[in-house]
Formats: structure tokens, C-alpha cells, sequence
């Protein structure tokens, strides 16, 4: 990431913070959860495991406060132009100290990322805020990375030129003669790292039928054989940015109906594609897709065995936490006044999956982008059913 870009996002936020009359933000991460979203997105990196506080004053430099020497490093190779690293042994007493600097006591102070605290670290760490008023910042945060960029945009592009090239992959090897399903998603897993994911998994599911999706080596010890459905959903966060593609593949002839549902999933997928103008309520777009669903499923929402969301925002976090309370198709609908609109390069995913009795469940996915008068895709595998040989 550019220090330009960074320098403009912490810009961005100082404005506000300043605006607001609060002296300054502190983000907490773990790596694996939102709050490593926020950090990724202010500083752009964030390892997957690692416990990082960032500290961004309305006025001045940004600093990052680290327990882990190594990440440390890495910090200083991505962010030290823009900010400060500090190397620790003690990550809350460090912050307190770099507080102590930065923030008069009584001070408005924000946060983010106290969802990720265990409960021993929550009371820590706002026992050590005992001296500020304290405010939630995430809102604050997450409004600001709506604005997309074709900066990122473009980072997410060459994310799913990844995912796409673990599909291939897969569909390429299901053929051996003995493969497994582990060892497919084993080789598919190493070739995103290969091609510099900073994070690369799928899941898997193989069968006549595919009841449901598998995540773990162990799951997947049966040979693929010849009458199998190979389904896989890769996911890719590479640069700090995700991307992700799911497909089908299948040694015969598909059946009619397999044929017909697939359709119909491509049709789903490119009827919310044509909603992804600049000004759409982002909630319009999860309601297509599931009216459409329902039109094939049999299933409701709750009784299908694998149906779940269809539709997912992706930004420096899987699902951008903008825009995911407003594309979950079970949400308190009197709030979608206050649904965000959809703007020029925000990227979701569009994956509908659902189960029908005789198929098995049935999934098609590709990342998108929009734009000001509708959407395209950045996923470049084919899209329909895979023939494989």
C-alpha cells in the first residue's frame, strides 16, 4: 500500500475526530477478527496472528503499539513512513504510555475492536481508559470505508485472479485417478499462498449429492470418483484485500435439472449485478436474490440444510461491517431506511446456494464491483458448470 493512501485515510479520520471534538481513536486487533479489518485498513497490514493497538490522535502521528518483535518489523516496513511503531513486551502498559503522550486525561477518547477482547482483556484495557470519556468509534471507522477506491478496486482484482487460479487448479487435479478431496484442497491452499496471498483457503464439497460443505482435511479422505459433483469456494486476501469465487464441476453430462438450476443461479447472480448503480439502498440486493431463491428452493430459510447469506460486502474484511447488517436476509427490515447506498467500486460477492432434494445443494459465487450505472464482474473463470475430464 501506497503511503499516499494510507497517509489520505489517516487524514481522513483526523478530520473527524477533530470535527467531533474527540482527541483521538484506538483500534484493537487480534488477526482474526473485524477489529483486524480496521487496523488493516488505517495501516495496510495486519498479520493474522498477532495483537496490535493502533493509536490515531485527531492531531499528529499515528502509532502502533506491538508485542510481536517480528510483526513489529513488518509494521515498520508497511506503515513506518506514516506513523510510529512501538516494539513491546507489555502491550497495555505501552499503550498507556503512548496515551499519556498523545491524549490530555478527560479527553474524548474513541474506540474500536472491544469485540475482540476476551474478557480479561476487556477490563484491562478499559480499566486503562478510566481517565477519558470514552466513545464507540466503530461506526466511525466503518461509514469512512464505504468511500471506495479504484486503488482498491484494483487490489481486489488481482485478489480474485488468485481465486480464480485455485479453481482452475482444482478443477484441473479432480481427475487424477485416486485424488482426494484433502488433497485437492491441500494443493489448492498452497498454490494461493504460491502466488502471494497473504491468505488462501476454500472449502470443499464432492458427491452425487452434496449434502453440505467441508472445511477440514479430515472430512475429505474419500477418492473423488466419477459420478462426484466437485464444488469449491475459494477465498483470497491478498494485499490486505478479499476476494473470493465458488463453482461446479462434474465428470458427466450434467442432469436437465442441474442444468436448469444452474441457469437460474447465473440469472440471480446477474440480476443483482444490474442493481449495483451508484444510489441503490445496498439492502435492495440481498432482496433480489433471495425472492429469487425462494422461486427455486423449497426450503425456507431456516430449514435448509445449506442455504445461508447470499450476498456479503468485501473491502480490508471478509465481509465489510458497513454494509453486512443491511445484506442479511434475516434483518429487522424497519431499519432499512438507514440502509447505505451502493457506490462506485464497493466489491461484493454474489454467491446464492441453497438445496435442492434431488441435486444435493447447488452454488455458483463471483466478486463484483460497482459502478455508476451497474456492476461487472472482476471473477474471470467461466462462469456455468465445469466440464471435467
Amino acid at each position: 500500500m501506497t503511503i499516499n493512501e494510507t497517509k489520505q485515510r489517516i487524514a481522513i479520520l483526523q478530520a473527524t475526530l477533530a470535527g467531533r471534538g474527540i482527541a483521538a481513536l484506538v483500534a484493537f486487533a487480534n488477526g482474526a477478527r473485524e477489529g483486524a479489518g480496521t487496523v488493516r485498513y488505517l495501516t495496510g497490514w495486519m498479520p493474522f496472528s498477532s495483537e496490535v493497538f493502533l493509536v490515531v490522535p485527531a492531531k499528529g502521528s499515528a502509532v502502533i503499539v506491538s508485542a510481536d518483535k517480528n510483526r513489529a518489523r513488518a509494521f515498520r516496513m508497511r506503515f513506518g513512513g506514516e506513523g510510529e511503531v512501538v516494539k513491546t513486551t507489555d502491550l497495555y502498559g505501552s499503550l498507556q504510555e503512548v496515551l499519556a503522550k498523545l491524549v490530555q486525561p478527560g479527553s474524548v477518547l474513541a474506540y474500536t475492536g472491544a469485540d475482540d477482547f476476551t474478557v480479561e482483556q476487556s477490563a484491562r484495557f478499559f480499566t486503562l481508559l478510566d481517565g477519558y470519556e470514552k466513545l464507540d468509534g466503530t461506526g466511525i471507522v466503518n461509514i469512512q470505508r464505504l468511500e471506495r477506491t479504484p486503488y482498491e478496486v484494483d487490489k481486489h482484482r488481482k485478489a480474485t485472479e488468485i481465486a480464480d487460479k485455485m479453481v482452475a487448479h482444482a478443477m484441473g487435479i479432480a481427475s487424477v485417478k485416486g485424488i482426494t478431496g484433502a488433497e485437492i484442497m491441500a494443493e489448492v491452499e498452497y498454490l494461493g499462498r504460491r502466488l502471494g496471498a497473504d491468505s488462501a483457503s476454500c472449502w470443499l464439497a464432492i458427491g452425487e449429492r452434496p449434502p453440505e460443505t467441508y472445511f477440514e482435511l479430515f472430512e475429505l479422505v474419500e477418492p473423488v470418483g466419477p459420478d462426484s459433483r466437485v464444488q469449491i469456494g475459494t477465498t483470497v486476501c491478498q494485499d490486505g484485500y478479499y476476494a473470493q469465487v465458488l463453482r461446479m464441476g462434474m465428470f458427466k453430462e450434467p442432469s436437465p435439472e442441474l442444468q436448469r438450476i444452474s441457469g437460474a443461479i447465473i440469472g440471480m447472480q446477474d440480476a443483482a449485478l444490474a442493481k449495483m448503480a451508484a444510489g441503490t439502498p445496498v439492502h435492495v440486493l440481498v432482496d433480489v436474490l433471495e425472492e429469487m431463491i425462494d422461486e427455486y428452493c423449497p426450503y425456507t430459510r431456516t430449514t435448509d440444510p445449506f442455504r445461508f447469506q447470499s450476498i456479503h460486502g468485501m473491502s480490508n474484511s471478509y465481509s465489510d461491517p458497513g454494509v453486512a447488517p443491511f445484506l442479511n436476509a434475516g434483518r429487522d427490515q424497519s431499519r432499512d431506511g438507514e440502509s447505505p447506498r451502493v457506490a462506485e467500486n464497493m466489491v461484493f460477492e454474489v454467491h446464492p446456494n441453497f438445496t435442492v432434494p434431488e441435486l444435493g445443494h447447488v452454488c455458483h459465487g463471483d466478486t463484483a464491483v460497482a459502478g455508476k450505472d451497474g456492476g461487472s464482474w472482476l471473477s474471470k473463470t467461466p462462469r456455468g458448470i465445469y466440464y471435467l475430464s
